[in-house]
């Protein structure tokens, strides 16, 4: 399957690519001197001063995130308010949804009933026999072949 001459081209590319990867430096490996030391957390009070600063600058970073926080609250307030949204109301939406009724269709045709004990038959609601109406679309309209009235047409639930 392979003659002579694949292997060849296959070791040559072997050996270029394994001789390109030797040119990058590789990264140094650690040493003892580069490794970082662990130092000792008191399990009972894990914040020491090496792991998160001191206690002062922690608690001053907690507070000037709380004003943050405190004075982006009322600026959306205010903007609620100049926007005669009640700010109390408990949504924090700017713009609110338009309320809407949902579409009742009217069809002039009547919707067939299914029978539960036959698949792939409906009543006609004309006249309440049952027809076939398997491999018929949901909501395509159709006429009872048996009905002799041509304005009996309804649709397939």
């Amino acid at each position: 399957m392979f003659s002579l001459k694949h292997y060849l081209m296959l070791l040559f590319c072997s050996l270029l690519c394994f001789s390109c990867s030797m040119l990058r430096p590789s990264p140094s490996s650690p040493t003892s001197e580069n490794l970082p030391v662990a130092q000792a957390v008191d399990p009972l009070f894990p914040n020491t001063t090496g792991q998160f600063g001191t206690e002062a600058q922690l608690k001053e970073a907690r507070d000037r995130a709380n004003a943050e926080a405190k004075a982006r609250r009322e600026r959306l307030q205010n903007e609620q308010l100049a926007n005669g949204i009640n700010p109390g109301s408990g949504t924090t939406d700017v713009i609110q949804p338009i309320p809407r009724e949902p579409i009742k269709r009217v069809s002039k045709y009547r919707t067939a009933r299914a029978i539960v004990t036959k698949p792939g038959y409906v009543f006609n609601p004309w006249t309440n026999k049952a027809v076939d109406v398997r491999g018929i679309p949901s909501g395509t309209l159709i006429r009872d072949p048996n009905d002799g009235d041509p304005e009996h047409k309804f649709r397939v639930p």
